[in-house]
């Protein structure tokens, strides 16, 4: 009688289902954030305009109430001086490189080559510490967000690094 494993095991050189689908999710995610990153460069000007009448709204309704905390009124400080252009501008090219090195690296991978997954990384670091760096809340905010799904990419992503490739 022959002994059958439960797990499908993936030959060398095969790209396994999980790594499959990781890189297609990625394909999409990366591809997405490029497009956002081109549109939120081309509209800036707009952007910063509808952010600063949103915020002056908010700031309106917020004044007319008693005991507002000093954090709420500092917060919407910040927010309305991120809505500016070239804030909006540095922050879309910062994500159109992430974007960019995110789907190199995944691109890689898909074609089982290690060295996509350290491109992969580097993308990732882009994206949080980009905004961080400036030392803007609007930025942070969405870099934590969107740099805790990248983390988790790259955690699944090293679980397949064993059968990719380590030339480049």
């Amino acid at each position: 009688m022959e002994k059958t494993s439960s797990t499908p095991s993936t030959p060398r050189g095969a790209r396994n289902t999980f790594l499959s689908v990781i890189c297609i999710l990625t394909f999409l995610g990366s591809g997405w954030g490029i497009v956002k990153a081109v549109r939120q460069y081309v509209t800036a000007n707009y952007e910063a305009q509808m952010g600063r009448e949103a915020i002056q709204n908010v700031e309106d309704r917020v004044n007319e109430k008693d005991n507002v905390p000093n954090f709420v009124q500092q917060i919407m400080g910040s927010v309305e001086a991120d809505m500016n252009p070239h804030f909006l501008r540095k922050l879309a090219i910062f994500s159109l490189i992430s974007n960019l090195l995110t789907l190199t690296g995944a691109i890689l991978m898909w074609n089982l080559k290690k060295f996509g997954f350290y491109i992969y990384i580097l993308g990732t670091i882009v994206l949080i510490a980009a905004p961080l760096m400036m030392g803007r809340l609007v930025g942070a905010i969405g870099a934590s967000i969107i740099g805790f799904i990248g983390v988790i990419f790259i955690v699944m992503y090293a679980v397949n690094l064993k059968q990719m490739d380590s030339k480049a």
